[in-house]
């Protein structure tokens, strides 16, 4: 289920040098890896959701790019690839590392909400009212101005050929477009994209986007001030105004991208740098640093008692992203508790190995306080590293594009909650769950990591990171192996496990035993994402690539 199939192309140049075993099927006159296969190349590597996105980065590291060049122009290019799951209408953040002098900070692109916005009952789920601002254009120019060394129509190139050539849709988009038909053909605009003849493009089609070409060439010419100031703005504005939603051009003009220090950690021998609120990344650091409290690598991958205790240091990790996490601009995040080893202890000694907690409450970080959704990689011949994750939230975000733009607007807006810590409010960003991540052993760093997946982007990460460190898994294997996921919740949900089906019988009949409520899913389901991940093996001057079969992943390289 949601494998990867022979449409998920990557059109590689003639002189590309793959040094893994690497078998190969022809397309359309393009190449398709095998699933499964690791990459291996000792100059520059990209790992995306998409073969042509991996190839765009590619492509911008052979032509003298740094990993922040490569990673923007995957990302511009992936938001035409994958319309489903971002674009130039949603937002994100990632982390870049700089490999001298050892500098690692986060770029926050996460939308905003509208200076108006005000909803009597529920936030819609589609529709121009569920659309926050946008940030993905102010992030990648941002990061692009700061850390890159090329200029923005460069590396914006390939994203343009994309959307003018077109590209052979996969089964993955298809599906995803065929999901959402009966919203899609709501919106003219987004129809007229991925349902140009009436009906859902189908796996094998092309899909050329002329519009959303033109949209891109008026940005890599002018800037992020043609998106947030000029002509793009006034057209998101325009439209917004007669069809009752809340961006205006005073809230685009004033959206800016902030740089903001990540969370750091430690799990093992290992730090961890990640996404800083208002997102995932102290939850996967809290999480593994419970797991430090347990001999993972003794217990065998995948039995019960390694899933019970997974779980059940996801649910204080979910518990207490839940009751602290929001917009540090907004509310003040205790980070320093959070972090703190002595804290992650004390969440620990909480778990019995036999019993499944009821519903986990938040704990009391303070106490330990002292003064103190697609996902990319890119990492580049100087050891510099880019960690990604972009979305627009639902797939298609709210179903509709900006008419004569192509953009497809995000539906962040209801990932605001009722109340508390990530209560809506003018400017405020919303909390989400994204946690691209780099990890360094011995003061370097040696893998960069992302998926998305909604909730499941914390379990996702804390599980590969796991299978690297506690049970030495290769990067593809360690992105390839059964995934679960369970949070904090009360009654029947406290006792909710979600597992692929090749979970090991044995492990799935003792969790029952135990009490969970065990869902199903595909061997290889989308529910869980579509991580993609770099590590680097010093000693051999290796980069070995890993990419996720349940998406169109694909791993390139030099």
């Amino acid at each position: 289920m949601h494998k990867r199939t022979a449409a998920a192309l990557v059109g590689l140049v003639s002189s590309l040098t793959l040094l893994a075993a690497f078998s190969v099927v022809r397309v359309a006159g393009q190449v398709a890896p095998a699933k499964g296969v690791e990459v291996v190349a000792r100059n520059g590597m990209v790992a995306s959701a998409h073969p042509l996105t991996s190839q765009a980065g590619l492509e911008i590291l052979r032509a003298g790019g740094n990993a922040v060049d490569a990673a923007v122009a995957a990302a511009f290019a992936i938001g035409v690839a994958e319309p489903n799951a971002n674009g130039l209408g949603g937002e994100g953040m990632l982390v870049v590392y700089i490999a001298k002098p050892k500098k690692a900070v986060a770029i926050d692109y996460r939308s905003a909400a509208p200076a108006t916005a005000a909803y009597p009952k529920t936030v819609p789920a589609t529709g121009h009212q569920a659309a926050a601002i946008p940030g993905t254009v102010a992030g990648l120019t941002a990061v692009l101005e700061r850390y890159g060394t090329m200029k923005l129509p460069q590396v914006m190139a390939p994203a343009i050929k994309i959307a003018e050539s077109g590209f052979v849709v996969s089964s993955t988009l298809a599906a995803a477009i065929a999901d959402n038909f009966e919203e899609i053909v709501k919106n003219e605009p987004l129809a007229a994209i991925v349902c140009p003849t009436g009906l859902p493009l189908e796996a094998g089609a092309t899909l050329k986007n002329p519009v959303l070409a033109a949209t891109l060439r008026k940005i890599a010419a002018g800037g992020r001030d043609v998106f947030y100031k000029g002509e793009i703005a006034q057209a998101i504005a325009k439209e917004m105004a007669a069809k009752g939603g809340f961006i205006t051009r005073e809230d685009l003009a004033e959206y800016r991208a902030v740089e903001r220090e990540p969370v750091r950690g430690t799990y093992r021998d290992c730090g961890i740098i990640s996404a800083p609120p208002p997102v995932g990344g102290l939850a996967v650091i809290e999480t593994l640093q419970i797991l430090e409290h347990f001999e993972m690598g003794k217990m065998k991958p995948f039995s019960t008692g390694h899933v019970h205790v997974v779980a059940e240091a996801l649910k204080r990790g979910f518990a207490d992203w839940g009751a602290f996490v929001g917009d540090p601009g907004f509310v003040e995040v205790p980070l320093a508790g959070l972090l703190s080893r002595p804290y992650a202890k004390a969440r620990a000694a909480e778990i019995s190995l036999d019993r499944i907690s009821a519903k986990v409450a938040a704990g009391e970080p303070a106490k330990y306080t002292s003064p103190s959704t697609t996902a990319l990689s890119t990492v580049d011949s100087q050891g510099n590293m880019v960690a990604l994750t972009q979305t627009i939230s639902d797939f298609f975000g709210a179903k509709v594009a900006i008419e004569g733009t192509a953009i497809i607007l995000n539906n962040e807006m209801k990932n605001f909650s009722a109340r508390g810590v990530n209560e809506m409010a003018p400017g405020k960003r919303m909390r989400t769950t994204i946690a691209p991540t780099i990890l360094l052993r011995d003061g370097r760093a040696f893998a960069t990591l992302g998926t998305p997946g909604a909730a499941r982007i914390i379990s996702t990460m804390t599980l590969i990171i796991s299978n690297l460190i506690d049970y030495k898994m290769g990067i593809q294997e360690a992105i390839e192996a059964p995934r679960f996921f369970a949070r904090d919740g009360g009654g029947q949900e406290a006792n909710a496990l979600d597992i692929e089906e090749r979970l090991p019988a044995e492990t799935q009949a003792a969790l029952s035993a135990m009490g969970y409520n065990i869902k199903r899913l595909g061997a290889f389901d989308l529910f869980f994402g579509g991580a993609q991940g770099i590590v680097v093996d010093p000693k051999a001057g290796r980069l070995i690539g890993g990419a996720d079969p349940r998406r169109d992943g694909a791993v390139v390289g030099y």
